[in-house]
């Protein structure tokens, strides 16, 4: 199939050269052509496009390395940059590693599919969205091939059979993208489904379709949440509101507390007895501590709820039996599996030295990591021999971010960039002073700057750092290690 205007295509690769080579070719069927980095630097990429007619710039010049990236601006730098090529044949290549360095990123990844495709519908302008499997999360690599019509492989272009246009992608509502995908498959179909669809949306609330407790989902019509574990419990809205804590009654740690450990449990819920004991583990009776339990599910749902708390039956905290379950609107975004999944893909590249993804990877974790799960939530409702609900987590998600500091200054040492190895080393030990393997990235860091008294200073601090936690002697191979450094002065 042969290249023309106004087409939203993916390209989805694992090898650089097989990216350079795609870029190259697809560029030949354009009058001019854009290619917008974000894993390469300029220089590299106008390297290997072999100085092709390219105009080659950054993400950042269209606003897709700010803080908090949003479809909105990135367009409108879009539309000033592609003045001075039309009315010419124009395609953009775009390197789509961004979605993975800040949480908006991902968070807003489907709104720049949408947004990508209605600018195609202003402009006689293509647009190849560049994807690095190796980089790229799962659920946005699946995100991602769902919302392309056309998907390039194999030296051509091909009709995407997993596309589904932006109004039915950002619906959880499985009729839907049904009757999209058999009405491509039969067309004689399409008008039976368009009269089935004239259903009005009110009909449909009177008759909600009932859905096990299993699910995660909530019966609602709000767009999905943002919900921040990794520091302070920050939830906020689809349109950006924050949701308050606060209320006139009621307290907002215990609030939080609750809200925390069903969110955790997921599916599996918990008891009235067991959100009693967690919350008021010295009451005078269990009736006293469920009593208040009830006031405290009572001014949660008002808190979630919004606006519509009085309007309705809630939505987000149900009951069934003698256990509550937590159910949040479809599609929300929980740092955790971001965090998680970051950490991991970054170690896979590491095992294979592929130094750069592996910073990629790392540096956005980081970014996660403001704080330790849930570090607003009194130790007094984490301290339970009976029930392990929270340390643990917290614990593990604390061993992966200082595992991803100290891998972040070896490879920083790696390619050169001694001062912020030794930036990042300090920043572990200053939470864990006896970490082993941080001090060893120093170390060499140091020996790496030339600072040779740094260097015997720093031995000393591990040493003493293991004395005050008695934690024995320094370690054979760090001995080993420092007495090799040393001979270097």
């Amino acid at each position: 199939m042969s290249l023309v205007q106004n087409h939203f295509i993916g390209y989805f690769f694992h090898e650089k050269n097989d990216l350079w080579q795609t870029v190259i070719s697809l560029r030949s069927s354009f009058s001019e052509a854009i290619y917008i980095t974000d894993e390469h630097t300029i220089s590299e990429a106008k390297t290997n496009l072999n100085d092709i007619q390219i105009e080659v710039m950054s993400s950042d010049d269209i606003a897709l390395r700010e803080q908090v990236v949003r479809a909105k601006p990135v367009i409108s730098s879009l539309q000033d940059k592609i003045k001075e090529f039309l009315p010419e044949q124009l395609v953009i290549f775009i390197e789509m590693t961004w979605a993975v360095r800040t949480p908006s990123g991902d968070i807003y990844l489907r709104e720049f599919h949408e947004a990508f495709q209605v600018f195609l519908t202003q402009f006689p302008t293509t647009i190849v969205c560049l994807y690095n499997e190796s980089i790229l999360l799962d659920e946005q690599l699946m995100l991602s091939l769902n919302s392309h019509p056309y998907i390039y492989a194999g030296n051509e272009y091909i009709e995407n059979p997993y596309y589904l246009p932006p109004n039915i992608l950002q619906k959880n509502q499985i009729k839907l993208r049904f009757n999209y995908r058999l009405n491509k498959l039969i067309p004689e179909r399409k008008a039976f489904s368009n009269q089935i669809a004239e259903v009005s949306q009110e009909d449909k609330s009177d008759y909600p379709l009932q859905k096990t407790f299993s699910s995660p989902i909530a019966q609602t019509n709000e767009g999905r949440w943002k919900i921040r574990c990794l520091g302070e419990l920050r939830i906020r809205r689809e349109n950006g509101e924050l949701i308050e804590w606060n209320t006139k009654a009621g307290s907002t740690r215990k609030l939080k507390t609750l809200f925390a450990f069903l969110l955790i449990r997921g599916d599996r819920g918990a008891s009235t007895e067991e959100l009693a004991d967690l919350l008021w583990p010295n009451a005078d009776s269990t009736d006293q501590a469920v009593n208040r339990l009830y006031h405290a599910i009572r001014y949660l749902r008002l808190i979630l709820e919004g606006e519509k708390a009085e309007k309705q039956k809630s939505a987000f905290i149900t009951h069934q039996g003698s256990h509550y379950y937590l159910r949040l609107p479809y599609d929300s975004w929980i740092d955790l599996p971001m965090f998680q999944e970051l950490c991991f893909k970054g170690n896979q590249h590491l095992k294979e030295n592929n130094l750069e993804q592996v910073k990629i990877c790392y540096e956005s974790a980081e970014r996660l990591y403001t704080g330790d799960l849930f570090n607003d939530i009194p130790q007094k409702y984490i301290d339970n021999n009976e029930n392990d609900w929270l340390w643990s987590k917290r614990f593990w998600y604390r061993e992966m971010y200082h595992k991803l500091l100290y891998s972040l200054a070896n490879i920083n040492r790696q390619l050169g960039n001694l001062a912020l190895s030794i930036k990042y080393c300090d920043k572990v030990l200053a939470e864990d002073p006896s970490l082993e393997a941080a001090h060893r990235e120093k170390l060499l860091s140091l020996a790496a700057s030339q600072r040779f008294d740094a260097l015997h200073r720093q031995y000393r601090i591990y040493c003493e750092s293991l004395k005050k936690f008695n934690l024995g002697q320094p370690s054979e191979d760090m001995r080993k290690l420092y007495l090799n450094l040393s001979r270097k002065n």
